[in-house]
């Protein structure tokens, strides 16, 4: 299942993976302020494709696979 935001959720698993790789809370700081910050901007630019395309994909998700 496609993903409206693909460029959010790679940012995302980047710096988690970079908080796995770093073992720090830094890391693990960083990654959940990426987390908290992208979330929402995807689920806004969903919400904008939704109202501004017709034929946007009304299952398309936008931002975690199956879930978000």
């Amino acid at each position: 299942m496609p993903i409206s935001c693909p460029n959010y959720f790679g940012e995302i698993i980047e710096w988690f993976g970079w908080a796995i790789a770093t073992w720090s809370l830094a890391g693990l700081a960083f990654a959940i302020f990426t987390f908290s910050n992208l979330v929402p901007r995807a689920l806004a630019h969903h919400r904008w494709y939704l109202s501004k395309f017709p034929n946007y994909p009304k299952k398309r998700r936008a931002i975690i696979f199956w879930l978000l």
